[in-house]
């Protein structure tokens, strides 16, 4: 028997170098069989590069953009957030007077709560504006979510459930803002 070449030598170790990395890196083949939805996703992957189809692609890029408003939103919270906090701590000192002057009857403290709101909104214009665009946004952010079709795609399903709460979350924050202002419509 004549010895082998050196070419099919060179195929042998390279097959049997190849077979040693599949086995050791099964771990990562495994998850990235699962992460990319399985073999149609990992072909997809490489030919196409990208592993969702086209139709969850335009569900994930939706979900982007809101994602991306979501994160803006959060600044935006901080805002309003530090504008009421500026309001509450002004209108300290004209309560304290208003109080010291007036009578302690329930129908005058009423009117001055409500002389104090409009005092407020009369100093702070753009509170109310703020509080009323960052909530119509909000509700926008949560119309888009609704409008993207998941397809049955669990992925697509957790990431907008992921931000519908944190949609919910913020609105319950600028709620919570707005009372502690005791500026809530009665």
């Amino acid at each position: 028997m004549p010895p082998p070449s050196a070419r099919a030598v060179a195929l042998s170790a390279g097959a049997l170098a190849g077979l040693a990395l599949l086995l050791h890196r099964r771990q990562t083949l495994a998850s990235a069989y699962n992460r990319y939805s399985g073999i149609y996703g990992l072909l997809r992957l490489i030919w196409l590069g990208d592993h969702l189809p086209p139709h969850l692609r335009e569900a994930m890029d939706e979900l982007d953009d809101v994602e991306a408003r979501v994160t803006k939103s959060e600044g935006q919270l901080e805002q309003i957030e530090v504008l009421v906090a500026r309001a509450r701590l002004d209108s300290v000192d004209g309560s304290v007077a208003a109080n010291a002057t007036t009578s302690a009857s329930a129908s005058l403290n009423e009117v001055d709560r409500e002389e104090l709101k409009t005092q407020l909104f009369k100093q702070y214009p753009e509170l109310r504006t703020q509080i009323a665009i960052f909530s119509n946004k909000r509700d926008a952010l949560a119309a888009a979510i609704d409008h993207t079709k998941s397809h049955g795609d669990e992925e697509v399903k957790r990431r907008k459930k992921r931000l519908s709460n944190q949609i919910v979350a913020l609105m319950d924050e600028l709620d919570a803002t707005v009372e502690s202002l005791d500026l809530a419509p009665r």
